[in-house]
């Protein structure tokens, strides 16, 4: 059964069913008078709410299968995933494959769907650095201070942060690198290491900002966005338009002014200023809540994980979603600069969508399979350790 003795499993599936659903009201809310209007979406109000709707039933589909299929899974065809991964970043540049807005190639399209690479490859980065994590404590005898897999980690890194920053994905790649740095950092290679990367990165980011001259202008906008109200400003001076309407309680659901045609890409990149105009302070609050349960669950899955893959797994699923929400509601309420993100569970699209649900039943999984109804056997042929399930037991 998938909740089992874990409290946490029901505070998880409660914390993603509250943002999914509270995500499905106000995409409905922030695109109805946009999709009734327009001739591209049948003049159907409904439209986007039909799609995410479908989204979430097949989200939670995946979720309920990969809730039963033991982890170790990962482990085991980890090259195979990491492959199939990468050639999928890769397709995106392919002609009549690929699908292009507002100047970025992010999307494979299925012809039925659009499918966006970049967030597989998120999750992917995460399990690949709690496998190398794993491979790396059994190989050194428990020691993670040495240099040659954390190169090895880091040239996989860039390998797959190369492609999504030429879709252009910079906002991604900075969710990618900064999740994938804290996991190694938490995982316990030295600081002194990490911290030579530092330098590098910054300078990195200097340089990709410098060579787009459109991400400069954000930058500059993101300083003083009212001095640039009409231009590289807009979107930040209308999502604080929005926040300032919505006050303590809000204005109420499908009151939001800025929805009719002022802020754009309200349904995804924005939605959550929708939500601090129609539910206020105290729905900015509520989402705000639901993300930092569901990072702490996470955690305390890792906490009661049964090896050192299901651990780090867990650990790296909840920050690189801690950390893109985090991003997202910074970006709304113009304390980080425009990055182009959608905040996990609420914002429109499938891919999103479906692809964090999957990695909360993964979740599920490594707590189902952790802690009790797991003994720890020595493998000895093998010269490690291996867990069993106690028969009997519903965690097994």
């Amino acid at each position: 059964m998938i909740f089992g003795k874990r409290h946490e499993n029901m505070l998880l599936v409660t914390c993603v069913l509250t943002l999914a659903l509270i995500g499905i009201v106000m995409i409905y809310s922030a695109t109805n008078v946009m999709a009734a209007s327009s001739l591209k979406y049948g003049r159907d109000a409904a439209w986007f709410l039909k799609k995410q709707i479908l989204y979430l039933a097949l989200g939670i589909a995946v979720s309920m299968v990969l809730a039963r299929i033991d982890y170790d899974f990962y482990r085991k065809h980890m090259k195979w995933l990491m492959a199939a991964g990468f050639l999928c970043l890769l397709l995106v540049f392919v002609p009549g494959l690929r699908h292009s807005a507002n100047g970025s190639s992010r999307w494979i399209n299925l012809r039925l769907c659009l499918f966006q690479p970049s967030e597989m490859a998120k999750f992917l980065l995460i399990a690949y650095a709690a496998w190398a994590i794993d491979k790396a404590a059994v190989t050194d005898a428990g020691s993670l201070a040495t240099i040659k897999p954390y190169l090895t980690m880091m040239a996989v890194l860039g390998f797959f942060i190369l492609p999504i920053l030429r879709e252009p994905d910079f906002g991604m790649s900075v969710v990618i690198f900064v999740s994938f740095m804290t996991l190694l950092f938490i995982a316990g290679f030295p600081a002194r290491v990490l911290a030579g990367i530092v330098p590098v990165a910054i300078a990195g980011v200097v340089l990709l900002v410098k060579l787009e001259p459109y991400r400069m202008k954000r930058l500059t906008a993101f300083l003083d966005p009212f001095a640039q109200a009409s231009g590289a400003g807009y979107q930040v001076v209308q999502s604080l338009i929005a926040f300032s309407n919505g006050g303590l309680i809000g204005s109420g659901l499908g009151s939001s002014k800025q929805k009719l045609f002022y802020l754009p890409e309200m349904h995804t990149d924005y939605i959550f200023s929708v939500v601090g105009e129609e539910l206020g302070f105290l729905g900015v609050t509520a989402v705000g809540a639901c993300f930092l349960v569901l990072v702490w669950v996470g955690f305390r899955i890792a906490r009661r994980a049964r090896d050192p893959f299901g651990k780090f797994l867990a650990m790296g699923f909840s920050v690189v979603i801690g950390l893109q929400a985090f991003m997202n509601m910074m970006v709304g309420l113009s304390l980080l600069p425009p990055k182009g993100m959608v905040l996990p569970f609420l914002s429109f699209g499938g891919s999103s969508l479906i692809l964090h649900m999957a990695a909360a039943g993964i979740m599920i999984n490594i707590s189902m399979k952790g802690a009790e109804g797991i003994v720890k056997e020595t493998d000895h042929s093998r010269g490690r350790d291996r867990w069993a399930c106690i028969p009997g037991d519903s965690a097994c």
